[in-house]
């Protein structure tokens, strides 16, 4: 290529211009405009980033939602063994079931009074059975089985004089006694439900 040859000079100039074009172009407006398309391709990364953290919390929250369903419904089957309040109906009417099943004769049933736990209060009282010992047994499992969280100690069992008139075998041939504590959460302590 000869570069005295008038078309030679003119391809020369077309290439010069067109690369001074294109210096131009991408010195003024591409590089510009590149600028703002990795600015806004670190702010879409920054948000589709974020747009997955708020979609892990949101799957973390209905599992936590679900876990707190599930967690309430347990409470509330244990609450039902503590009673809220305490229930001495309930209480002596499942006593009077529990002698009459076994057929066992309570001779006494005395209160102590309420002792405060940390979230509970214990009631304490003194009972004294009479029967014959397999039937004593069978009063102490049903007490075992009543519907709400109850503890038998402090038992002491002795033996009655068999019956004077020798007709037979009596009617009652041990006594007991123990210590019975029932139990029931304080007011204060009751959890409430929240609304999710």
């Amino acid at each position: 290529m000869d570069l005295r040859e008038p078309k030679s000079q003119k391809i020369l100039l077309i290439i010069l211009v067109g690369f001074l074009l294109i210096y131009f172009w991408h010195a003024r407006f591409y590089s510009s405009y590149s600028k703002k398309i990795d600015e806004k391709q670190l702010e879409y990364e920054a948000l589709l980033t974020h747009l997955k953290k708020v979609e892990l919390k949101a799957k973390s929250i209905e599992s936590l939602k679900s876990e707190y369903q599930d967690l309430w419904h347990r409470y509330a089957k244990v609450e039902k063994l503590l009673p809220e309040e305490n229930q001495v109906p309930l209480f002596l009417n499942q006593m009077h079931t529990a002698a009459q099943m076994s057929q066992t004769r309570i001779i006494e049933l005395t209160p102590k009074g309420v002792t405060p736990v940390s979230f509970y209060n214990a009631l304490d009282y003194t009972v004294k059975v009479e029967g014959k010992y397999h039937q004593l047994g069978r009063f102490l499992c049903n007490v075992a089985n009543f519907p709400f969280l109850n503890d038998v100690s402090q038992v002491a069992i002795g033996g009655l004089p068999s019956d004077p008139k020798g007709n037979g075998p009596a009617r009652s041939t041990v006594t007991s006694t123990f210590k019975l504590t029932t139990y029931y959460i304080k007011e204060e302590e009751k959890l409430k439900r929240l609304q999710l």
